[in-house]
């Protein structure tokens, strides 16, 4: 009898633990389902088109679209190559969007978070005719570990949570990063913005023409001594302005510039194993210089202050050693 007993002890026992394993799951799925982990789900290789609409443009729609495998960027107005690295950078930020947390569920509660119409920035992706994501950016918030790994000063370390909606949601979500820094931005950040990239240690002379026969050319010999005609050049002034080369970028526009057959100043930069550089300087009433390199050919530069043109069109005094 005592054996009966237990065993249907045993079967209650089973049956109470097999419910609470179901209550539980049942719970889980609901918390899922409630989090909506799903609000982005693109495939970043079928992606055709992004549209943005920034803060930072008062809502303008800018369009990003994938054409022969290049994106180009436009407003409207302006038509523009995207940098293929900011590009790469702007798909894994649209991947990488996942809820953490439910924070609301009432139409009354997004203005505080900053993603109704008129605060946030919205993001739409399509991937050919279907639009496979809408949604709404809002604010961030900045929040502080002691955790070193994630970088900062002082042993504490900055993360950023951001509040996004999804179109024709009521519910807002807390996702990880600082979105609003990232989408929220105008036309002229998403643009290609690479004017020259060199390996200094390549360059092996450069060539610079300018105005009424003034140019000259600047030869590293075999000892790596560089030479301006017969002539020892600077070497310490030679150093400085070689290290200014390898990486520049700029991101004031010249849209709409046409040209004209010569350039007023120019620069090739030759060395071992690269292609020639080629960098010009035209002189221009609205933009003072307009500077072009053919290592971003589609692009022109505005140089209202000379600053550009100061770093690379330098004079041969200015480089030139004592005469011996």
């Amino acid at each position: 009898m005592a054996k009966k007993n237990n065993t249907i002890t045993l079967l209650v026992v089973l049956v109470v633990l097999i419910g609470i394993f179901f209550l539980l799951q049942v719970r889980n799925n609901k918390k899922e389902s409630t989090l909506n982990r799903n609000l982005v789900r693109v495939d970043t290789a079928k992606i055709t088109a992004i549209y943005l609409y920034p803060q930072a443009e008062k809502g303008k729609e800018l369009v990003f679209r994938k054409t022969d495998n290049k994106w180009r960027i436009s407003d409207g107005k302006k038509d523009a190559p995207v940098e293929p690295a900011t590009m790469k950078n702007l798909l894994t930020s649209i991947i990488n969007i996942r809820p953490q947390q439910l924070v609301a569920k009432g139409k009354d509660t997004w203005k505080k978070f900053d993603v109704t119409d008129s605060l946030a920035t919205r993001l739409k992706v399509m991937e050919g005719t279907k639009k496979t994501l809408d949604l709404y950016i809002g604010r961030f918030k900045v929040n502080r570990s002691n955790t070193p790994q994630y970088g900062g000063y002082g042993g504490q370390g900055v993360t950023g949570t951001s509040y996004v909606r999804g179109e024709g949601q009521k519910e807002v979500y807390a996702v990880d990063g600082f979105l609003a820094m990232t989408f929220n931005q105008g036309m002229n950040a998403w643009r290609d913005q690479r004017f020259l990239k060199l390996d200094r240690y390549k360059i092996n002379k450069i060539t610079f023409t300018y105005p009424a026969d003034s140019g000259f050319v600047a030869v590293k010999d075999t000892t790596s001594h560089w030479k301006i005609g017969n002539q020892p050049a600077d070497s310490a002034a030679m150093a400085s302005y070689v290290s200014k080369l390898p990486y520049r970028r700029y991101s004031t526009f010249a849209d709409g510039y046409t040209p004209p057959a010569q350039a007023d100043y120019q620069i090739v930069v030759n060395g071992k194993n690269m292609s020639p550089a080629v960098i010009k300087a035209f002189r221009d009433e609205k933009y003072h210089f307009v500077m072009h390199s053919s290592q971003n050919p589609d692009t022109y530069f505005a140089d209202k202050d000379s600053s550009i043109f100061k770093t690379f069109f330098v004079p041969k005094s200015k480089l030139a050693g004592k005469k011996e």
